[in-house]
């Protein structure tokens, strides 16, 4: 058994024992989810919190026995995990969909739950803001309101605005 190789990952003290396919597999693996993640602000933290799942999931299955992981169960365990993707893959945070107003959950025209889809905001924030920017203003807002209410295009839902601007931005 002079062949098996210890692997430390992040969160754990101790050394996972793994035979060199399996020692392959996870440096692979681990290196591609690095390389996935390189252009993301957090990729660092991402990747230990990945290493401590994997640390995690060996420890769960080599107990207290001594023996050594092998391909099969490590391949198991990637299979679990899942394939790495970095966070910016996901429609963007900062917006980016088009302007539009949405019936589902609609008070008045919809307006308000347009512009909290679009800026990933919570609606309830979305109309208290509303709300405050009306009375300070007198009432001018309002006006907005209703020039955004007459000229937005209307969507029934937001899973349908979501499929829109998914489709019209292919590349998040």
């Amino acid at each position: 058994m002079s062949d098996i190789q210890h692997m430390r990952l992040s969160g754990h003290a101790g050394t996972f024992p793994l035979t060199p396919e399996a020692h392959s597999l996870l440096v692979s693996y681990v290196t591609s989810s690095r390389e996935q993640l390189a252009d993301t602000l957090d990729a660092d933290e991402t990747v230990r919190d990945l290493e401590g799942a994997l640390g995690d999931r060996l420890h769960a299955l080599l107990g207290a026995s001594e023996k050594a992981i092998d391909d099969r169960q490590m391949t198991e365990i990637i299979r679990d995990l899942g394939h790495v993707e970095p966070f910016s893959a996901q429609p963007a945070r900062s917006g980016g969909g088009t302007w539009t107003r949405i019936d589902e959950g609609k008070w008045f025209g919809g307006v308000c739950v347009g512009l909290a889809v679009r800026g990933h905001l919570r609606l309830d924030w979305v109309r208290t803001i509303g709300v405050f920017l009306m009375l300070l203003t007198g009432g001018l807002i309002g006006i907005v309101y209703l020039g955004l209410w007459a000229f937005l295009p209307r969507v029934g839902a937001v899973n349908e605005y979501e499929q829109r601007t998914r489709t019209a931005h292919p590349a998040f």
